[in-house]
């Protein structure tokens, strides 16, 4: 038996796992503003009459993860295998970005587990490439590499990467401050889509929730342009994504804002991301978004643990 874990800034999902199939029965949620650290919740997770002991335990960090240590990004938690095998007498505990987890679960989505934003080509036979693009309450990618049977997820913190210049000079155009977006998190995260949106709409009470409600009314004209304005860079950037890791086996979109993106505006950045590039490479990879708020589990219950 494995215990997962999906470890965000706000909540905290524990469930089961065996032979890679999340026992549904056994998740549970946790806020984490009433713990004062992962270690908490998994000892009172553990503690419950119908939690079987796990031998094995593999923990999604929505932070990044440096060998054997990981910290949150939204919260002041630290996470260390050694103490979680020590603390809870596992025999092997093992730390994943919650990108890579995500990275993980891809090869086993189903159809029910993913809305198709647009069908494309996908690459079939030999090795595949894949990546999975998250904008929530930050920005980061995982590429996954699948090659007979094996999935392969590098660690990568993108959102804390340079703004690219054609993204950029298209800001600065739009009246932006050099400073204001300098990395591609700073934009293409929950704060930068407001803070984008508010800017263009010189209505500095919006929030997020309010945006998705009023795109497309008649009576928010502005906003519905600055929405689209915004899909359109992030047309621009996947198109620097697809060189930089060429996912020809397909991209799949998770977190808050792509979720809404995706639903308002689809088309104009789709439509970005389709036109040729300057040199010979294939763009028509097919587009998911991810729709199951299990699928870190998922990929922690999955990860094959060496």
């Amino acid at each position: 038996m494995r215990l997962v874990a999906d470890i965000g800034g706000t909540n905290s999902r524990l469930a089961l796992s065996l032979s890679g199939v999340i026992q549904t029965n056994t998740i549970h949620t946790y806020p984490n503003s009433e713990w004062g650290s992962l270690y908490e919740i998994i000892a009172d997770y553990l503690s419950r009459d119908w939690i079987v002991g796990p031998n094995a335990m593999v923990i999604a960090v929505a932070g990044p993860v440096q060998g054997t240590r990981a910290a949150l990004t939204n919260r002041a938690w630290e996470v260390e295998t050694e103490r979680l095998i020590d603390t809870f007498g596992v025999a092997s505990a093992n730390l994943l970005n919650d990108l890579s987890a995500l990275g993980h679960a891809v090869p086993h989505l189903s159809s029910d587990q993913l809305r198709v934003l647009s069908a494309g080509k996908p690459k079939t036979g030999g090795s595949s490439q894949s990546l999975v693009v998250g904008i929530g309450t930050g920005f980061n990618v995982s590429p996954v590499l699948e090659h007979a049977g094996t999935v392969i997820c590098p660690a990568v913190e993108a959102g804390h990467l340079s703004m690219p210049t054609s993204i950029s000079g298209m800001l600065q155009a739009l009246g932006f401050a050099p400073d204001q977006f300098c990395t591609v998190e700073a934009l293409f995260s929950g704060r930068g889509f407001v803070s984008f949106c508010s800017s263009l709409t010189h209505d500095r009470a919006l929030e997020g929730a309010a945006i998705v409600s009023a795109y497309g009314t008649p009576a928010e004209a502005a906003l519905t342009a600055a929405v689209d304005q915004y899909a359109d860079l992030l047309g621009h950037l996947l198109r620097d994504l697809t060189l930089a890791y060429m996912p020809s086996a397909g991209i799949y979109f998770a977190g808050s804002v792509a979720r809404a993106i995706m639903t308002m505006a689809p088309s104009v950045c789709i439509d970005v991301l389709r036109q040729p590039f300057s040199i010979q490479t294939v763009n028509d990879a097919p587009i998911w978004i991810i729709q199951d708020d299990l699928a870190a589990l998922s990929g922690c219950a999955k990860f094959k643990i060496s």
